[in-house]
């Protein structure tokens, strides 16, 4: 029987003692760079808190756990420790610290609550400031906390105030301004009525005398009285204006989808038949239809038609041309003449009751039919202006809402 040979356990060979100390050294190395990164990004964090010029406060439970510098300028503290540790409605007034409190606690809770909030504050020297607040819920060393961001809208808020008193004072004048105008349109709509009776007197008694007593008056006689029955017939004129004037104040607007070619057509054909002995060149382009009211607008394009016939006059051929086009929520239209014109540096002023740049000697008038004009237009909301040039002639242009852009509403 051979001898039996014992089997050796392997050698497992030990590690060497530089590879483990290269690992320790590997993880050491990792180590410090985890610390240095996170030293960077707590530095740079609070470089950012620090530098914000909204407050920032970290709040626990009810009290303060972290205040920036913008909270502590806000509230004109010099040092964290002033507020630090201390209730979250510490600088509140006194009638909203149970809101802010009942706020904190329902947040950390979870509850529903507005993440937007005003509040006031009084600082230690007595000034009081107020305070909008955004607020959310955070993680704070292992605790739920409220993080909010402050903002001091005290200047904001007495702005706002002002501009509320203006807008308050501006509504009161323009109440006034209203009233004041209802008063002398209801004044001159009495007036005007009030007017035409001694006229009405004055037109029949010199009626009667050129009738039964022409015959007993000298040729100078005769001529004085008509001019006093022409002169009747102007203030007669005048007062009918006026009434039209004064009751656009008062008219409302019968708005609907107006063909203003249809309107210029029955305005030309009566003012062709007046002015029938004259030598006229009539050019009407295409008119888009309007939202406005048919009537005022016949009452413009009489006027502005009319004064058109009437400053050509004088011209051996005149050429009036009417146009339109259609903007976007308005529509333009013109009326051109080759008449006697105006200074451009009176264009502001033609508009004005009364305003006359030609003598009645020459043009008959009142000097109310433009203001009419411009009454009508400002009642739709829309703008009326004139360009002219003496001798040359004048272009009145004016808007109004397109159809489907009403502007009166």
């Amino acid at each position: 029987m051979s001898k039996r040979t014992k089997l050796r356990e392997p050698i497992i060979p030990s590690e060497k003692p530089d590879a483990r100390l290269s690992e320790l050294e590997a993880l050491s190395a990792r180590h410090a760079e985890a610390e240095r990164a996170l030293r960077e990004s707590e530095a740079l964090y609070r470089a950012v808190v620090e530098s914000v010029t909204d407050g920032i406060a970290i709040t626990v439970g009810t009290t303060r756990a972290f205040v920036n510098k913008a909270f502590l300028d806000i509230h004109d503290l010099k040092d964290p420790s002033e507020v630090v540790g201390l209730p979250v409605d510490q600088f509140v007034l006194p009638e909203h610290r149970q809101e802010v409190r009942e706020r904190t606690l329902a947040r950390e809770h979870g509850d529903p609550v507005e993440t937007i909030a005003e509040y006031k504050i009084q600082r230690p020297d007595g000034e009081v400031r107020t305070i909008q607040a955004s607020v959310g819920t955070i993680d704070y060393k292992g605790e739920t906390a409220t993080l909010a961001v402050l903002r001091d809208i005290t200047e904001q808020k007495r702005a706002e105030e002002e501009i509320r008193n203006l807008n308050e004072a501006l509504e009161r004048k323009i109440g006034e301004l209203n009233k004041s105008n209802r008063d002398l349109e209801a004044f001159n709509y009495s007036v005007s009525h009030d007017l035409r009776i001694p006229l009405m007197a004055i037109d029949g008694f010199s009626r009667r005398l050129l009738d039964h007593y022409a015959d007993g008056l000298d040729p100078k006689g005769v001529q004085m009285l008509g001019l006093i029955r022409s002169d009747v017939d102007k203030m007669e004129q005048l007062i009918k204006d006026l009434l039209v004037y004064a009751r656009l104040g008062k008219q409302e607007l019968g708005l609907s989808t107006v063909s203003m070619e249809q309107v210029v057509r029955g305005v030309l054909d009566e003012l062709a038949a007046i002015h029938s002995g004259r030598k006229i060149e009539l050019k009407m382009g295409k008119l888009p239809p309007a939202y406005c009211d048919e009537s005022m607008m016949r009452q413009v394009f009489v006027n502005l038609l009319s004064n058109a016939f009437k400053f050509t006059k004088y011209r051996e051929i005149a050429r009036i041309e009417i146009g339109g086009s259609a903007e976007a929520s308005e529509n333009l239209y013109w009326v051109k003449d080759n008449g006697v014109g105006f200074d451009q540096q009176d264009a502001e002023n033609i508009f004005g009751v009364f305003h006359r740049l030609h003598g009645s000697d020459r043009f008959e008038g009142t000097g109310i039919g433009l203001a009419i004009v411009k009454r009508i237009i400002d009642s739709h909301k829309g703008r009326v202006w004139a360009e002219g040039k003496p001798d040359v002639g004048a272009t009145f242009y004016f808007t109004l809402p397109a159809v489907g852009h009403s502007q009166t509403k």
